[in-house]
């Protein structure tokens, strides 16, 4: 279970797996740390994502401050069933552009 990274130019999607929790901190925050230069975008594709947790939001928040809460700068793709339905009672569709 890892997070698939792939760049284009300033664009940067990172492909989550089928549980996005707190196992993945790690890894999300050296990815968040390798990409922190100010020009970089980021798509997070939720696509095979069925579950999250509280980590997983909080994670999504550290993206977010990393990126000065641009709502341009971080997209949520892909997103359906459960997972929309978390992010939405968190309200996380008043920070990130959410499809």
């Amino acid at each position: 279970m890892s997070i698939v990274v792939q760049e284009q130019d300033d664009l940067i999607t990172l492909k989550l797996d089928s549980s996005f929790d707190v196992s993945q901190y790690e890894e999300f925050k050296s990815i968040c740390e390798k990409y922190k230069a100010p020009e970089n975008c980021f798509n997070l594709d939720f696509s095979k994502t069925h579950y999250m947790d509280s980590s997983a939001l909080g994670m999504l928040l550290l993206l977010r401050e990393q990126t000065m809460g641009n709502k341009r700068k971080v997209k949520l793709i892909n997103v359906s069933g459960t997972v929309l339905k978390i992010l939405e009672v968190a309200q996380f569709k008043k920070l990130f552009t959410i499809n």
